[in-house]
């Protein structure tokens, strides 16, 4: 399995660290502003694209041209596995507008598509409860697309001649434990010791890891070693894009122990376990630094940061904030309509420029004290234990972020400061 390295995804989107590569999709004053390219690749840690005010569809479509098309994420035969957010409703679950429109972008790949992509989430519930998105009914997906749920999004594709492009809902019992592809489907237990949170070091979190049986192909696919079939791993490779919403997780006016809900957050849905105790000694994702008093949100973020550097390798993140819930996941009347996808392959960086910049703003910014990370609280807490790993950067004169506004594009606007670089 090819995975994409930090440095890899700096590579394709046009960043070599330490060489004198060129910035291919740069306007000419922003490569002359940026020169030299080894002075400015000394600073830059993550490389973040913003689309807004466009459509769902547009911004998607955007922020991956941007980051330099689908062809230097996906390989004409790859697995893609597409994480969505899918636990509650309405704003709360990813915008199916916007995974359709990321599946058109793989589907219509120049060169051709021949792999498949696997939509894929763990809801820890019912995956057939009319408030989430699976199924979410009509009356659940306010602040969402009303077209379709997750279940008519798949089935709309198989019916318009996209078999390749199936669902894999990994809860309810039917993941069991395995300890490989030769096993068949199921999770395989990654046990971590936390090491780096205070209060919280010693606790052993499980970091399970899933292995999909496509119901495509019939190939199993394993989602830190590549793809399986006829009793041996293939040439194929398994490309991961989680794809978040933005929200505050508790509600309008209060930070609850997350504060907010994106990025890093979202690798709660892909493990068997976020929550709970396994019964011999091992916690839970989420338990191992939410559900007790004093909370360490720094230890989940570590768990985290563990999982996505040396158990999986998410390829791409992207944070679809058509709408931003500042009142809580599901409250209809605590959002605002954003209209912004963030593009990135590093989830604290991502999480801490939309929290900053996006959400945070909401609601004319009363929330901003728990939302914004660049404030100390629990959101960034659990940004910080993630970074502690290795993950990405929370300074953002590390960041170099690439923004496209629908409402007023780069050739009318004059450059904008270091961190904020408008292109075409």
């Amino acid at each position: 399995m090819k995975e994409l390295s930090r440095r890899g995804f700096l590579t394709k989107a046009g960043i070599l660290v330490g060489s004198g590569a060129a910035f291919p999709f740069l306007p000419n004053w922003l490569k002359k502003r940026l020169s030299p390219i080894s002075d400015v690749n000394a600073a830059v840690v993550s490389r973040i694209f913003v689309s807004k005010n466009g459509t769902p569809v547009t911004n998607m479509q955007r922020v991956i041209d941007m980051a330099g098309g689908i062809t230097h994420f996906i390989d004409a035969d790859d697995v893609v596995v597409i994480k969505p957010n899918l636990q509650w409703k309405n704003q709360g679950y990813t915008h199916t507008e916007a995974t359709k429109a990321l599946i058109e972008v793989i589907l219509n790949r120049p060169g051709g598509f021949s792999g498949e992509v696997i939509v894929a989430e763990n809801t820890h519930a019912d995956e057939d409860d009319t408030k989430r998105g699976w199924a979410a009914s009509p009356d659940n997906r306010v602040n969402n697309w009303p077209d379709m749920n997750y279940n008519e999004l798949i089935s709309w594709f198989n019916g318009n001649g996209f078999p390749n492009v199936t669902a894999a809902k990994m809860d309810k019992g039917n993941y069991p434990t395995v300890s490989g592809p030769s096993e068949g489907h199921g999770y395989v237990d990654v046990d971590y010791t936390i090491s780096q949170s205070g209060g919280a070091n010693g606790r052993v979190c499980r970091l399970s890891y899933p292995i999909i049986e496509s119901s495509y192909s019939g190939k199993l696919i394993d989602t830190k070693n590549g793809v399986w079939s006829g009793g041996a791993y293939n040439s194929q490779n398994v490309k991961l894009i989680f794809l978040p919403t933005l929200n505050n997780h508790g509600g309008a006016g209060s930070e609850d122990y997350a504060g907010a809900t994106s990025a890093v957050k979202c690798h709660l849905g892909f493990v068997r376990s976020n929550s709970w105790n396994t019964g011999n000694g091992t916690m839970g994702i989420h338990a191992v630094g939410y559900n007790d008093s004093p909370i360490y949100p720094d230890a989940v973020g570590e768990a985290v940061g563990e999982f996505v550097s040396n158990v999986i390798r998410p390829t791409l993140y992207i944070t679809v904030a058509e709408w931003s819930g500042w009142g809580g996941r599901t409250s209809t009347t605590g959002a605002e309509q954003t209209k912004t996808v963030g593009l990135c392959n590093d989830p604290v960086a991502l999480d801490y420029w939309m929290g900053k910049y996006i959400l945070g703003p909401a609601d004319g910014g009363s929330q901003a004290s728990f939302l914004d990370p660049s404030n100390e609280c629990n959101f960034r807490k659990t940004l910080q234990g993630c970074n502690g790993k290795g993950v990405g950067t929370l300074n953002e004169g590390e960041m170099l972020v690439d923004i496209y506004d629908y409402d007023n594009p780069p050739a009318n606007n004059p450059p904008s400061p270091p961190g904020n670089v408008n292109v075409t």
